[in-house]
């Protein structure tokens, strides 16, 4: 696949998947490379972990991570359970992070599937069933998110905003809905009714499950698309991730002659 091929897959479908092998030394040079071939900007620390409370509970500095940061205290086929959906960025505005880059160097014993829910496809369906409810989540204060992390003041870890709206003229989501969210459904009954298509026949219509092999790269558009990590157990050797996010969306600067 060439690089506007790529770019035009992500942007077009919302996601891709690349084989790209891993230096031994650098597990995120993997991440660097296909940065540069999709055009994107320099790699992202979103707002939470530039926290300096927060980076010192959680030990995160910069933009790369693994996925778990430890993988030495992962026990061997120990059992780990999955994500609610969500959108990468806790605290960035609608869309904030445009695309996130996983990287898979050691896959799980068995589950571990990625899911993507195309969030922003689901939205036009109910635009086009039930206007009121679609409106719902275009209201400031439809989804407040927010961290868990013990700090002094964890009020300064919330974020109140839309669930969709439009970012420079396209269609954006961040749909996230597990123990970090709060949605403004009380006296809302528009909001509850987008809420139980979204949880409901839009999953069921709109999301597809990827488990990649080690070496397996997905990208996706972090700004259309919500996403979870499926419950999974360990084998021998712990699961691992390297995750990368951008400010940017894929976009080839210029054309080869």
């Amino acid at each position: 696949m060439t690089d506007l091929e790529l770019i035009s897959e992500v942007n077009n479908r919302g996601y891709a998947v690349i084989s790209a092998p891993s230096a031994a030394d650098d597990p995120f040079d993997a991440h660097r490379n296909v940065a540069r071939s999709l055009g994107l900007s320099d790699a992202y620390t979103p707002v939470l972990y530039r926290d300096l409370e927060v980076c010192d509970v959680v030990g995160q500095v910069g933009p790369y991570n693994e996925i778990p940061r430890d993988s030495t205290s992962v026990l061997p086929w120990s059992e780990m359970p999955g994500q609610q959906f969500h959108v990468d960025g806790l605290l960035e505005p609608l869309g904030g992070i445009k695309t996130t880059v996983l990287h898979c160097l050691e896959q799980a014993h068995s589950g571990g599937e990625t899911e993507l829910f195309f969030s922003c496809e689901a939205f036009l369906k109910l635009s086009a069933a039930d206007e009121d409810a679609a409106r719902s989540l275009l209201h400031p204060e439809a989804l407040t998110r927010f961290a868990t992390i013990a700090v002094t003041d964890p009020t300064r870890l919330r974020a109140m905003g839309s669930a969709f709206g439009r970012v420079d003229g396209a269609l954006s989501t961040r749909f996230s809905d597990g123990t970090t969210e709060v949605w403004n459904t009380s006296g809302n009954p528009a909001l509850q009714r987008a809420l139980d298509y979204l949880r409901g026949p839009a999953l069921e219509a709109h999301s597809a499950r990827i488990r990649l092999a080690p070496g397996d790269m997905l990208i996706f558009r972090n700004d259309r698309v919500s996403h979870r990590g499926c419950a999974y157990q360990n084998g021998d050797r712990p699961r691992r991730l390297t995750r990368s996010m951008y400010s940017s969306a894929p976009f080839r600067r210029t054309l080869d002659r």
